[in-house]
């Protein structure tokens, strides 16, 4: 089980964070192809187009997933050091806090989503959006996928100890990461404005298909004139 030192392999990009949530059902995954993404959990599924790096902080999910998880071609991390997950060469792992942010390992906050958010940052984002961050049951569900092994977890006093073990993340994300923004994209999230600012993900999607449009266009445009040269 490596043990990895911070390095910034994303300087200054946007990061977006695959949460659990229900409100991801139906959700177009082909946005997230072309972004750097930091999966939650059963993420991994998606496969490594969509979830570039998956994040896990439960053992007992370890156990239940583990084959499968061997089989996914992205980078996995943990900080849950337990003797069982010593020589797993494919594994990275660092050191767990129990609460908050931290630059030389990675908060558990209780929740999967803050490890999520703290390694993004140590990965260099500048941004860092948050995909499926419900903290709560959407239509009597609590995920976007069905293979749940917990599923005491999705009783409402658990969401509200997530949402307030949340205020650590955002107490030291002013303090530790302050040139950093973090963004809530989960439409009525149980995490209010007053922990992460909100953006509407209708807008967030339209505003990057049309920079990916401009981005193309100049990219294009960039190419004729080496061609017009060329001749």
């Amino acid at each position: 089980m490596p043990v990895w030192k911070p390095t910034q392999e994303w300087p200054d990009s946007d990061v977006f964070i695959i949460g659990g949530g229900s409100s991801l059902r139906g959700f177009d995954w082909s946005l997230l192809h072309d972004e750097y993404t930091i999966g939650c959990n059963m993420a991994f599924t998606l496969g490594e187009k969509i979830c570039k790096i998956c994040v896990f902080g439960d053992f007992s999910w370890w156990r239940a997933f583990k084959d499968d998880l061997k089989a996914y071609k992205g980078t996995v991390f943990t900080n849950k050091a337990e003797r069982q997950l010593l020589g797993i060469p494919w594994l990275w792992t660092m050191k767990r806090y129990p609460q908050g942010l931290h630059t030389d390992g990675l908060g558990w906050n209780g929740n999967t989503g803050a490890v999520a958010i703290n390694l993004a940052l140590l990965l260099g984002a500048k941004r860092v959006f948050l995909l499926g961050f419900d903290m709560k049951r959407i239509e009597d569900r609590s995920n976007w996928h069905d293979r749940i092994i917990r599923p005491s977890t999705t009783k409402s006093h658990v969401y509200q100890g997530f949402v307030q073990d949340f205020r650590f993340v955002a107490r030291d994300w002013k303090a530790k990461f302050v040139d950093r923004e973090i963004i809530n994209v989960t439409r009525d999230s149980g995490l209010g404005p007053n922990v992460f600012p909100w953006v509407d993900p209708d807008k967030l999607w339209a505003d990057r298909r049309a920079m990916r449009q401009e981005d193309l266009r100049v990219h294009q445009m960039f190419i004729n004139q080496d061609n017009e040269r060329a001749e």
